[in-house]
């Protein structure tokens, strides 16, 4: 809801930015080449007694008629309005804390936020579509990397390369029958790769490229304990084998043992190499009630330490960890309290709307 309205916001920025400079033409403004008005040679006339009549140049008449048809021109949305909706949608959205934030099926971005998304692309000159797609957007080592071409025409075989894409070095290369592909990985490998297929259809070949990522894991889940009722919140311990310390972001789904998903469970500690226990909380607000719960999804994400460091990725050698019961009834029913910082954003947000 707030991206939607934030993007309302931005477009009408962008809105009160072409026009300011034509509405108020004594503004101090960037020269901007796009949209600037074309030079007009100015005319100076000697005055005589009898005033001489000159006629309109025709290019400083067009520009001033634009210029006054411009002025003509009213913001399409109150900025104030567009500040109380999202100051709305932010309270809305402060009913739940940030560590633990409700799920729907239509959360595809948590639910599957490692899915690589192919792009049909025109092949054969345009007359036909076809896409490189593979398994996952992220890889790890030493999991194998697959390529498929999908497309109406019958693919005979394909011819792929993977390349370095800082260095635009060529890393491996493989020719295979059909329409896919398997590379066994080196651990070597630079975290963004860019495959390049050159693909042989049965009435003539083209070329498609899809890039995707590949890392060595800096860390594992190892265990997840028994959740423990504290206050408002279910915690849930989490084991992580840590090969690089770091400060890092833990997320996971939780779901209900028959797949229906629940929250999406957020975590941030600096952790040194070892075995390190980051705890998961799930608050009241975001559990239905009495019920078999799990957690899938697992990210494990070592965050960038200083300007020009990569985020490094872990991983979860299983795909669910069951949580057994949750009781719920054992949680108090506080409603969630903002941090100081979350109840500073709503203010402004309020100041904003208000003005």
């Amino acid at each position: 809801m707030i991206t939607a309205v934030l993007f309302g916001t931005a477009v009408v920025l962008l809105a009160i930015y072409h026009v300011w400079p034509i509405q108020h033409p004594h503004a101090v403004s960037d020269p901007v080449a796009a949209r600037q008005a074309p030079a007009v040679k100015t005319q100076v006339v000697p005055m005589t007694t009898q005033p001489e009549f000159v006629k309109p140049d025709p290019l400083t008449q067009n520009i001033n008629e634009a210029v006054a048809e411009q002025k003509e021109i009213s913001l399409p949305v109150d900025l104030a309005e567009q500040f109380t909706l999202i100051s709305r949608a932010y309270a809305a959205e402060l009913a739940y804390p940030s560590y633990a934030r409700p799920l729907s099926a239509q959360d595809t971005q948590w639910l599957e936020p490692n899915r690589y998304v192919a792009v049909q692309a025109p092949v054969m000159d345009g007359h036909h579509t076809a896409s490189l797609s593979l398994d996952s957007f992220r890889h790890f080592y030493p999991d194998p990397v697959s390529l498929t071409v999908q497309s109406r025409l019958p693919v005979e075989s394909i011819s792929v390369a993977l390349i370095d894409v800082n260095t635009h070095q060529t890393l491996a290369a493989e020719q295979s029958p059909g329409n896919q592909i398997v590379f066994a990985p080196d651990e070597s490998w630079p975290s963004e790769i860019r495959a390049k297929a050159t693909i042989h259809f049965a009435t003539g070949s083209d070329i498609l490229t899809a890039d995707f990522r590949y890392y060595v894991p800096v860390a594992e889940v190892v265990s997840v304990a028994k959740p423990v009722p504290e206050g408002a919140d279910m915690n849930i311990p989490v084991t992580l084998s840590v090969k690089r310390e770091g400060i890092y972001r833990v997320r996971a789904n939780l779901y209900t043992q028959n797949g229906k998903p629940v929250a999406v469970l957020t975590a941030r500690q600096k952790l040194s190499a070892g075995e390190q226990t980051v705890t998961l909380k799930a608050h009241h607000s975001v559990l239905s009630g009495r019920d078999d719960y799990e957690l899938r999804t697992f990210q494990i994400e070592k965050m960038s330490g200083f300007p020009g460091e990569e985020t490094e990725y872990g991983i979860s050698p299983k795909p669910f960890w069951p949580l057994g019961t949750l009781e719920v009834s054992l949680l108090s029913d506080e409603p969630y309290i903002p941090t100081a910082e979350e109840q500073q954003r709503m203010q402004f947000l309020r100041s904003a709307a208000s003005d």
